[in-house]
């Protein structure tokens, strides 16, 4: 087999992969919003699917961008970047605090509580990614 056939099975293994965690990752944000939109949001059940998402999340952006340096030529592709930034981070746990926050009716007084709770998910989502 030449090298351009091994890059083309390559690069459509890459896809597919790509298109699965895509498929994943909506499937997994389609349920959050389902249970979000309940007038009695259960939340640990909300909690359950926001580390879901975190965790369909990193699988689709590692096949994002593994499908990204398959398509770049090598030159381009050596210094794409393997981690999220700090900030990146902080965004997502900003974003499900604040999720977490409005799901328990936007009470007064739980954005600590709700911020720790956010990190805490991206963490598991990590570890368990």
């Amino acid at each position: 087999m030449s090298r351009a056939q091994v890059q083309s099975i390559t690069r459509v293994e890459a896809w597919r992969a790509y298109q699965r965690a895509f498929h994943e990752f909506s499937e997994r944000v389609r349920h959050l919003q389902m249970l979000t939109t309940d007038p009695h949001p259960n939340r640990n059940a909300i909690e359950a699917a926001l580390v879901d998402v975190e965790k369909a999340r990193a699988t689709y952006d590692g096949c994002r961008d593994a499908l990204a340096r398959e398509l770049l030529p090598p030159s381009r592709s050596a210094g794409f970047p393997t981690a999220d930034p700090p900030q990146a981070i902080n965004e997502r746990v900003k974003s499900i605090a604040e999720l977490l926050w409005e799901s328990a009716g936007r009470p007064e007084g739980t954005a600590d509580q709700d911020w720790h709770l956010a990190e805490d998910i991206v963490k598991r989502a990590a570890t368990a990614a």
